[in-house]
């Protein structure tokens, strides 16, 4: 879905050393004409993209100077880097609140036109109902990335309106398809070692391919309002098919453990090295049924899901299996 309204701008990626960032990176640069510049901590994982004429920048995000050095004689900037941690760490703070509100600032400062977030729907704590970007953010849940991915996104936005630059945010569900860990490559490993995957008989999977993320960000980037955020959810479906697709992949059954039995795991999980990835704020997410209605990005973005479900999760089979990770 190209635009054609970022040729020959400047623009910078941080995070493009990551899976989201290293995508949007090589589409700007690809098929997008723009000029890009990536940012990362190890530039290594992000070889690839000089291929594709992207600029490798090394910067930390804790370093004020340096991020605020990219920003110079961008039009736009892509902020994808941040924490992606499950424990409690200082770090998350950090990254996902004070970096990003120095990143805005440093921006503006900059004159960059237009700030692109990159945040989660983690933001909105354990959903319900019908989620929509009108669902209060929940920046004092317990869950530590959630919590300071919706401080972060929050700040971002007020800085914008206080400091004239337009700031737009992006809120993406679970990303997968070809170099994905979270999401591809780690529920293979988690369903292929035979560990329970499944907790009682409900629960939904709110995903998005990254193609289809993508998409939605560079139109985002050049038709959003300034101020706006977006969710990106290409679908929804019970945890039963979303994990049942690594299952196919790996000739593996599904492993479910009984919902009063799951609640008492996820106490005991909490506290001791079992090996199950549970905990009772893990069973609450598992647990909850969502729905995650796209009008807004298809009304006033004009997305739509390019790349279907099925093809999607085909599409990070054909990749794992390219890298013997299946």
């Amino acid at each position: 879905m190209p635009t054609g309204e970022l040729r020959d701008r400047q623009v910078l990626v941080t995070g493009a050393t990551g899976f989201i960032g290293g995508a949007l990176a090589e589409r700007l640069a690809r098929n997008e004409g723009a000029r890009v510049v990536g940012s990362g901590r190890s530039l290594d994982r992000a070889a690839r993209l000089r291929r594709f004429d992207v600029e490798l920048r090394a910067a930390d995000l804790q370093d004020a100077v340096a991020m605020a050095a990219l920003c110079e004689g961008m039009d736009v900037v892509f902020h994808v880097a941040g924490w992606l941690g499950t424990r409690r760490d200082k770090l998350a703070e950090a990254l996902n609140v004070t970096a990003t509100e120095a990143l805005v600032r440093a921006a503006a400062d900059a004159g960059v036109r237009r700030f692109v977030l990159i945040s989660s729907v983690a933001a909105y704590g354990v959903p319900t109902g019908a989620m929509t970007e009108q669902t209060p953010l929940q920046p004092a849940q317990d869950y530590e990335y959630g919590a300071t991915k919706a401080r972060g996104d929050q700040r971002a936005r007020e800085l914008g309106a206080e400091l004239g630059i337009e700031v737009v945010v992006v809120r993406p569900g679970m990303v997968h398809g070809p170099g994905a860990d979270n999401w591809t490559a780690d529920m293979v490993k988690l369903v292929g070692s035979g560990t329970p995957v499944l907790f009682g008989d409900g629960g939904h999977a709110y995903t998005v391919y990254i193609d289809n993320l993508v998409d939605l960000i560079l139109l985002a980037a050049v038709r959003g309002e300034a101020g706006e955020a977006f969710n990106a959810i290409d679908a929804v479906m019970p945890w039963s098919r979303f994990f049942g697709y690594y299952a196919a992949m790996c000739g593996r059954k599904l492993r479910r453990i009984p919902w009063p039995v799951a609640r008492v795991l996820a106490v005991v999980a909490a506290a001791l090295p079992l090996g199950i990835p549970l905990t009772p704020q893990r069973l609450a997410f598992y647990s909850a049924e969502p729905s995650w209605p796209m009008d807004k990005a298809r009304q006033e973005l004009g997305w739509e899901a390019r790349v279907g479900e099925e093809e999607g999760f085909a599409r990070g089979e054909a990749w794992l299996r390219g890298e013997g990770l299946i």
